[in-house]
């Protein structure tokens, strides 16, 4: 019995402390995730949604670009999920919003949630420039369940 407490102890510490560090989380990534593109030169960024193994009934994504740089034209949604209720391009303010749920089934997998276009500017200054994604969990209204 003394050595079984011990044990029995360290079950329970590995069940509350290791199992819940494995739990599984949906990801988004960005697709090529560099390149180098000349000025008037269109493109386009692959949205990957991977969701862990887990089924996701929707997703919200918030793009940011440097509007000095790059246009924002066209936003092709994927074949996640039955609607596609939200997409919007902001070219005064840099952001592209694109929102997708499923009324029917969740989603479980991975593949392109959206196809963002974008064409770089004539007048653009050279150099790096990114294109991100605006997340913050502790800001709420970037953030939805």
């Amino acid at each position: 019995m003394k050595t079984t407490l011990p044990l029995i102890f360290l079950v329970l510490c590995y069940c509350l402390v290791v199992l819940p560090a494995q739990a599984f989380a949906a990801t988004l990534s960005l697709t090529p995730a560099s390149g180098t593109f000349n000025k008037s030169c269109s493109f386009s960024v692959d949205v990957i949604l991977n969701t862990g193994g887990v089924g996701a009934d929707g997703t919200d994504v918030y793009l940011l670009y440097d509007i000095s740089r790059v246009t924002a034209t066209n936003i092709a949604t994927g074949h996640l999920y039955s609607d596609y209720s939200g997409t919007n391009i902001d070219n005064q303010a840099g952001k592209v919003a694109v929102s997708g749920v499923s009324s029917d089934s969740a989603y479980n997998g991975t593949g392109t949630f959206a196809t963002i276009s974008f064409v770089v500017k004539d007048t653009g200054p050279t150099g790096v420039t990114q294109i991100k994604f605006d997340f913050d969990t502790n800001y709420k209204s970037k953030v939805s369940d």
